[in-house]
């Protein structure tokens, strides 16, 4: 009888040591799997960050390699209320922090247009500039209210003379006349026909284009301009800080103007609740992309971006 009360004391004795082990073993495992995911976690965040962070550094050189940089508002105008007619995209650009200059010849830079819920893709548009046109041919470029309209003004600092048009009108006038000129000298046909007198018909070469007027106060005489855009294509002209007259490269602290005219191709889009890009690819660096959501047209000249 004592050998076997021995017997079973040892076997409750050893029972015990066996729930220990396994409530040991339970707990062990029960850490092996926090500790797992804890550093799933760790490696999944330190991949995140990593992530971000490269993605903060590319944008950033992209940023930085930007030869290009937009100035001023993005101004879309249309034949409010009807908005049934696009005529034009207008904003300016400036060489970007760190560039000594850009050079904006059309055989140089590229320029694109999209709106993809309309379907329109044109690859290049940029046609013409006037940042290589002498001032002194525009002299008599335009007369109206009985004198010749000054249409480029210049500037004289620190031994620089600074040439700039007043406002995209101005420069519009400027484009008409020296495409007319080229017209005359080698019968290219020009994109363009502005005239300041009431048409009481519009002839035949004219009635397919897309048309739209603006208004001059020519010493405090209003004037109207009729404009006809037959193709649709972009200029640029200065609008401050150029000094290079004659030269398609925009120096630093320059200011150039895009505009960008809708014949009757696109004249006939109206783009609203949807989104256009503009590209801008000049022979250095990256190109400046601008994407602005157009919701509705408030006016005759809105202001998009």
């Amino acid at each position: 009888m004592g050998l076997q009360k021995i017997v079973k004391k040892y076997n409750k004795k050893m029972k015990r040591k066996g729930l220990a082990g396994l409530d040991t073993a339970i707990i062990l495992i029960a850490f092996i799997i926090t500790a797992s995911v804890l550093a799933y976690v760790a490696i999944n965040m330190g991949l995140f960050v990593t992530q971000k962070a490269k993605s903060t550094i590319n944008k950033g050189e992209e940023t930085a390699s930007t030869a290009l940089t937009l100035s001023g508002s993005v101004l879309y105008a249309v034949n409010y209320p009807s908005n049934t007619r696009s005529y034009w995209i207008y904003f300016t650009v400036s060489p970007s922090s760190g560039v000594s200059s850009v050079e904006l010849s059309p055989t140089t830079t590229a320029i694109s247009f999209t709106a993809s819920t309309e379907g329109v893709a044109y690859s290049n548009i940029y046609k013409y500039t006037l940042l290589t046109v002498d001032p002194s041919s525009l002299g008599h470029a335009v007369y109206a209210n009985g004198q010749y309209l000054n249409l480029i003004n210049q500037q004289t600092s620190a031994g620089q003379t600074y040439v700039y048009y007043p406002n995209p009108y101005y420069a519009l006038l400027a484009l008409n006349y020296t495409l007319y000129n080229y017209y005359l000298s080698t019968k290219t046909p020009s994109p363009i026909f502005i005239n300041s007198s009431t048409l009481s018909s519009i002839p035949q070469w004219l009635k397919n284009d897309n048309s739209f007027t603006f208004t001059l106060n020519i010493s405090g005489q209003l004037v109207t301009y009729d404009v006809f855009v037959n193709q649709t294509f972009a200029f640029t002209y200065p609008v401050a800080g150029d000094p290079l007259i004659g030269s398609a490269i925009a120096p630093a602290g320059s200011v150039i103007g895009v505009m960008i005219l809708f014949g009757p191709d696109l004249g006939s889009h109206v783009f609203q609740y949807q989104t256009v890009t503009i590209q801008i690819t000049p022979n250095v660096g990256s190109p400046l992309t601008i994407s602005e959501y157009i919701y509705q047209p408030e006016g005759s000249v809105s202001v998009i971006g």
